[in-house]
């Protein structure tokens, strides 16, 4: 018969790497606060578009500004910086482009958005904290937490008038 050699000095080394591994990863996590580090993805350069399931589906079209539905939806992570952030949402029938759309406090604080196309159903997230603007994330890149409770918080279109406004519970 043939000898074995034994396995569980093998086993526990599994054991132990594989334990350290997972504290290392939980630590690492805690230190970046919870959250994956930015990718170092281009800038919103032009007009980014949405791939969609459906093949050869006909473009929508572009809805003039007076004419948007847009709206604020939420204000998440009230007072906390790193976790602050507004959804705003297309709630019309066709693509709106943000360009010159504005996100406005009444402590003064002013967004602009870029040449951003949102489609039918679709929304965005602006964030309070720093990062890299993406097709469905923009980041206001603000030193500290803007909101408050009680603050209102307005959507304009282009021209000026409000589109939205939203009291923050």
């Amino acid at each position: 018969m043939k000898k074995r050699a034994p396995i569980l000095p093998y086993l526990l080394l599994n054991v132990l790497v594989t334990t350290g591994t997972i504290v290392l990863v939980l630590f690492l996590w805690q230190k970046l606060g919870g959250s994956l580090p930015a990718l170092n993805l281009p800038k919103i350069a032009a007009e980014p578009t949405q791939i969609t399931k459906q093949p050869t589906k006909a473009a929508p079209a572009q809805q003039p500004a007076g004419d948007a539905e847009l709206s604020i939806e939420a204000v998440v992570g009230v007072g906390n910086r790193d976790l602050e952030y507004i959804l705003v949402r297309n709630q019309g029938e066709t693509t709106v482009d943000l360009a010159g759309w504005e996100i406005s406090g009444s402590g003064g604080e002013r967004y602009t958005f870029p040449a951003l196309k949102l489609n039918k159903n679709g929304a965005i997230r602006l964030y309070t904290r720093s990062g890299t603007d993406s097709v469905i994330e923009l980041f206001w890149n603000s030193a500290e937490a803007l909101w408050k409770t009680g603050e209102e918080i307005v959507l304009s279109e282009p021209g000026g008038s409000a589109q939205s406004t939203y009291q923050i519970p």
